[in-house]
């Protein structure tokens, strides 16, 4: 079994890169997003691997997910013991909601936010949730649902809340990562994917 793989960028794609290790270059399946800069044909880089072997017919015989760190890689292989959520969902799911964002709707009891996954209807929201909470909380348990607000059914503020439970996770308190949440979401589309709307509370409060 391939676990970890380190070598150069090749090529990249929506969904996926190239990477050239050993003379050879592998197809890796990554969620781009979760990446701290998005790689560029030249940059080196190592991942934590999975490698999937498909008996279907018409199914790549074998598919290799990369992340960038541990806990990514657990997560996605707790996604995959879901029923009916595969990988590629399963990885749709880091590169939509990110690491935390996941965390966070799953231990507020959100399936709201985890129906914005793209081939994620509300049953398989509630099924993640069910099948989820427990294992998830052994893989964070500094995570405290107590301090998380509760769920609602609006979309664009429940990306805000998990916005701000993710800048909680960085040192922020609740009141100053909501506060930047509120703030940057004010000039963002509603539509703005999670890392995105971190990407600019962060850049907030760098400029203070």
């Amino acid at each position: 079994m391939i676990a970890y793989i380190q070598g150069e960028v090749l090529d990249t794609a929506e969904d996926s890169l190239v990477l050239l290790a050993g003379g050879i270059g592998y197809r890796v399946y990554a969620p781009v997003k979760l990446f701290a800069a998005p790689p560029v044909p030249g940059d080196e880089i190592a991942l934590h691997t999975y490698l999937q072997i498909n008996t279907q017919p018409r199914a790549e015989a074998l598919a290799l997910f990369g992340f960038p760190g541990k806990q990514e890689l657990a997560l996605f292989e707790l996604l995959l013991g879901v029923s009916s959520i595969g990988a590629k969902t399963a990885l749709a799911a880091l590169n939509s909601l990110g690491y935390d964002g996941i965390v966070g709707a799953v231990q507020t009891g959100n399936s709201q936010t985890l129906t914005a996954i793209p081939g994620v209807g509300k049953k398989s929201a509630e099924r993640i949730l069910l099948e989820l909470k427990d294992k998830i909380m052994k893989l964070e348990p500094s995570y405290l649902v107590s301090d998380a607000p509760p769920a609602t059914n609006d979309l664009a503020a429940n990306l805000r809340r998990t916005a701000a439970l993710a800048l909680t996770q960085l040192g922020y308190t609740q009141a100053e990562a909501q506060k930047l949440v509120d703030k940057a979401a004010q000039g963002l589309p509603d539509d703005t994917a999670l890392e995105d709307m971190i990407t600019a509370a962060l850049q907030l409060a760098a400029r203070g």
